[in-house]
C-alpha cells in the first residue's frame, strides 16, 4: 500500500473515532484554546500553535489529539496571517452565528442584470473589429473599443442607452410579478 492511501486511511479511521462535535463542545474547545493563548500572542498562528499544551486543552472524551485534529480541521479554510488568538476569536464568532458572512446562492431562474449600454455597443462591434484587427489581443481591443465608444455622437450612444433602460425596466416588471 503507497504511503498516501495509508494517510488517507489513518485519517478516516481517526475521523471514525473523533466522536461526535456538537455546537457545544466545539466553543468549549474554543473557550479552551483562547484560554490557553498566551496574553501577550504576537507570535504567528503556526509559532504559538506548536507551544500549545494540548492537553490543557481536552476535555470530557475528547482526548488532546481530538481536540488539534478538530481545530486543524476548522482552521483549514481561514486565513492564516494573523495570531492564534485572532484566528480562534474568529472561529468563535464564526459558530457563534453561522450565517454571517455566508453567500446566498441566485436562484437558477432569477433575472440577470441587464447590459450597459457600453457592453452592448462593445459585444456588437467586437467581431468586426476582432476581423479587421487580427493581430490585437482582448486587452487592446477593448481598449480600442472603449475609446470608441466615447466618441460615439449622442444620438448613435442614445440607442444602446435606451435599449438598457428598456431591459432594466422589463428586469424590475419580471422580479415584482415572480
Amino acid at each position: 500500500q503507497n504511503p498516501s492511501a495509508t494517510y488517507r486511511n489513518l485519517k478516516m479511521a481517526s475521523h471514525h473515532t473523533q466522536g461526535h462535535w456538537s455546537h457545544k463542545n466545539i466553543l468549549r474547545l474554543l473557550e479552551n484554546m483562547e484560554n490557553n493563548v498566551p496574553h501577550n500572542d504576537r507570535e504567528t498562528f503556526k509559532t504559538t500553535l506548536s507551544h500549545l499544551d494540548w492537553e490543557k486543552i481536552a476535555f470530557n472524551h475528547f482526548s488532546a489529539e481530538m481536540c488539534k485534529d478538530k481545530w486543524v480541521e476548522m482552521s483549514s479554510k481561514m486565513r492564516k496571517l494573523r495570531t492564534l488568538k485572532e484566528l480562534v476569536l474568529e472561529a468563535k464568532e464564526c459558530v457563534k452565528s453561522p450565517m454571517k458572512g455566508k453567500k446566498w446562492e441566485k436562484h437558477p431562474d432569477f433575472p440577470k442584470k441587464p447590459l450597459t449600454a457600453y457592453i452592448r455597443f462593445y459585444k456588437e462591434k467586437r467581431a468586426q473589429y476582432l476581423q479587421v484587427h487580427p493581430e490585437m489581443n482582448n486587452l487592446a481591443l477593448t481598449k480600442v473599443l472603449s475609446e470608441k465608444y466615447k466618441k460615439l455622437p449622442e444620438h448613435i450612444k442614445q440607442k444602446y442607452i435606451d435599449d438598457f433602460q428598456k431591459e432594466k425596466q422589463e428586469t424590475v416588471i419580471t422580479q415584482i410579478w415572480t
